[in-house]
């Protein structure tokens, strides 16, 4: 009956959220490519190759959980060589990385819409023999037909925030019988996480602690594509650059302040503003106009009259203008609540900042801090100090970047793991 009316409303909600989401499409480019996958139909050849396969269906929203999901099917892969995955993302710029850098025998598609009538005929075309969810990517008819199908469904890599939590626990009596009762096991992140899950009624033996893939990510390039870009715009590679990844309202202003407040003891330093939506940009440029600070946007660079802040208006770039940092300062941490991650960063070996909103990574960043591995401030108001800190003091940098490095080194590990659980449990359902 739940999964019914859950549907039942579906259709007013797709056909309300149509304006919405065919502005966005506009707006971000890449959305018309292969549309209507989304609603089951692929190309003569794609179906014939969807059709014929043994696969497990791996899906990932975007960027992130692609790269996760990427590095899971690499180490699966290296321990079964017949493993062969159909990817499944959202969004445009993660479909396009996960067909720019699938292990070999994978397919991409789109995510399906979560309809139950569109659902069953393409899981009858793919026929999954198992399904591995990335990070949180949950949606009742999917898991209701993967039940149906008898096919064993991995929440891979789980993250569980106190705020979600608490959202689930006030409607545990919908979320357990659509959710949790549908997953075969969850390969949790951390302890805190772990016991998250638990306290939302999962069995013990469904709760797997593997750790982060994250951790796991290949180490970062010594340079990259925007180190070279930015040269190019005339922008020398020595320059004191300050980046501010994955911002939410009001923090592109305090860096904004930062960067005012350093100018003059660092006249040439370069500040880089990455928003979580690049949908803000026009609010971001008008806090930049607002106090006459010269400006471009990555869609459009121009680099002349003395610009030195960088609007970074596109999506999927992130940890790639990460290597153009002399320090990174994390999103939602300040004016947020929960924070973005911050191990993008530190893998690419940069000193990295943060405010006292990290409660999404309570676990890794307290030990980074208690390991002097990262800098966390209790408010805003040190955060100059802070920043003038590292660009001065190049010892201190390197520091707490060796810090980080020798916290991120011991939670290694987690793909192996994660992989191994995954074949083992389907090794065993073979044999049953």
């Amino acid at each position: 009956m739940l999964l019914f009316l859950y549907n039942l409303l579906l259709l007013p909600l797709l056909l309300l959220s149509l304006p919405f989401y065919l502005r966005r499409m506009i707006r971000r480019g890449g959305y018309a490519r292969n549309f209507f996958q989304r609603f089951g139909f692929f190309s003569n050849r794609l179906r014939s190759e969807l059709g014929q396969g043994e696969w497990s269906w791996i899906r990932a929203v975007s960027v992130g959980e692609v790269l996760v999901a990427i590095r899971l099917i690499e180490e699966i892969r290296r321990q079964d060589p017949s493993f062969a995955a159909v990817i499944s993302t959202t969004t445009s710029t993660g479909y396009q990385l996960a067909l720019d850098r699938a292990p070999e025998g994978s397919r991409v598609i789109y995510s399906p819409i979560d309809f139950y009538p569109l659902l069953r005929p393409i899981w009858r075309l793919i026929r999954p023999q198992t399904v591995i969810l990335i990070d949180s990517d949950l949606w009742p008819s999917f898991l209701a037909v993967a039940w149906q199908e008898n096919s064993p469904v991995f929440l891979a890599n789980a993250r569980l925030s106190p705020r979600s939590e608490a959202r689930y626990l006030r409607f545990q009596r919908l979320t357990k019988p659509l959710f949790w009762d549908r997953l075969s096991a969850i390969l949790s992140q951390d302890p805190h996480d772990a016991q998250r899950w638990t306290r939302l009624g999962l069995r013990s033996d469904q709760v797997i602690l593997t750790g982060s893939i994250k951790y796991d990510t290949a180490d970062a390039p010594a340079n990259s594509r925007f180190v070279d870009w930015l040269q190019h715009q005339g922008i020398d590679p020595g320059r004191p650059c300050l980046l501010g990844g994955s911002l939410h309202a009001g923090e592109e202003a305090l860096l904004v302040q930062v960067f005012r407040n350093l100018l003059q003891k660092f006249p040439n330093l370069f500040l880089i503003l990455v928003p979580r939506h690049f949908e803000r940009t026009a609010e971001v440029e008008k806090i930049l106009r607002d106090v006459a600070v010269p400006y471009t946007r990555r869609s459009e660079p121009n680099f002349q009259e003395n610009r030195s802040v960088l609007i970074v208006d596109s999506t999927g770039e992130l940890n790639d203008w990460y290597q153009t940092a002399s320090v990174v300062v994390i999103g939602k941490s300040f004016t947020g609540v929960g924070g973005q991650n911050p191990v993008e960063p530190l893998l690419a070996r940069k000193p990295v900042i943060c405010g006292p909103h990290m409660e999404n990574f309570k676990f890794l960043v307290e030990e980074l801090v208690r390991e002097k591995g990262i800098v966390q401030l209790a408010n805003e108001s040190t955060l100059t100090a802070a920043v003038e800190h590292l660009l001065i003091n190049s010892k201190a940098a390197s520091e707490l970047v060796a810090n980080s490095d020798r916290v991120l080194a011991q939670h290694r590990g987690a793909t192996e793991r994660a992989a191994r659980f995954i074949l083992e449990r389907r090794e065993r359902r073979e044999r049953t």
